[in-house]
């Protein structure tokens, strides 16, 4: 009986571990699934996990030991959820920059639907980019192999977890730094082109350049997104694989 139940709270535990990355949307690179699936996925890693163990481990410990073990193997899956919720957000800061740049903002005025704050068209696209490369890459592997060798260093319910704050700020440094480089060329552009608006109002300050050149750095703004396409997936693979890396230290791990 109390080997059942040691099995069931170490099945429990790596539930928890494994919750954000596959049932939060936020942390969660199944948003896309329904929540059925997301559930049955949480449920066979964690089975599998528990199977891996050594045969003579077990949880011991009290109410407050297992409360602690609960709170610290949720805030493990939220780490290693950042893995992936930090690159997403750097695309998206990265295309919102775009799309202010390139006047692409203005597309919310025309939005009815766009009452409770702004869009990003190509943050937006770039997301949808991200989600279908982040599985041909193969990069859910890499996070769920790094998530499957924590419980070496990182039992279940053992605690000893150390948050790094140098760790996490590097993390989110290189991240966001990543997701710039990967629009920098089409930033470089529209900058020229403003360069370019800027003399010509000076010019004709009777025209209003501003619509007048709208649609021009809306075209050079795709002209150079659709030229940089090709490097795309390497840039993107190496945001992933950056965050991914930097896990274990920001855990306080190897």
């Amino acid at each position: 009986m109390e080997a059942i139940q040691s099995f069931l709270i170490l099945f429990a535990l790596a539930s928890l571990r494994y919750l954000p990355v596959t049932v939060l949307p936020a942390f969660s690179p199944l948003a896309w699934a329904p929540m059925t699936i997301r559930i049955v996925v949480m449920l066979a890693l964690a089975w599998l996990a528990v199977l891996a163990l050594p045969g003579q481990i077990a949880f011991e410990g009290g109410t407050g030991r297992l409360l602690l073990a609960v709170l610290g193997e949720l805030m493990l899956g939220a780490v290693f959820g950042l893995a992936f919720l930090l690159p997403k957000a750097a695309l998206h800061g990265a295309g919102w920059l775009v799309d202010m740049q390139a006047g692409l903002g203005a597309a919310t005025l025309f939005n009815p639907s766009a009452d409770t704050g702004a869009e990003s068209l190509l943050g937006h696209a770039l997301m949808l980019a991200m989600t279908v490369l982040f599985f041909v890459l193969d990069l859910h592997l890499l996070l769920f192999r790094t998530m499957a060798a924590s419980l070496q260093w990182l039992p279940l319910g053992g605690g000893g977890v150390r948050l790094g704050a140098d760790a996490f700020l590097r993390m989110l440094g290189t991240s966001f730094i990543a997701g710039l480089m990967l629009v920098a060329p089409v930033v470089i552009g529209l900058f020229c082109v403003d360069l370019g608006v800027g003399y010509a109002s000076r010019s004709m300050p009777q025209a209003n350049m501003y619509f007048l050149a709208l649609p021009v750095k809306i075209a050079v703004a795709m002209g150079m997104l659709a030229l940089t396409l090709p490097h795309l997936p390497a840039l993107m693979g190496r945001l992933f694989i950056q965050a991914t890396e930097q896990v274990p230290s920001v855990l306080g791990g190897p």
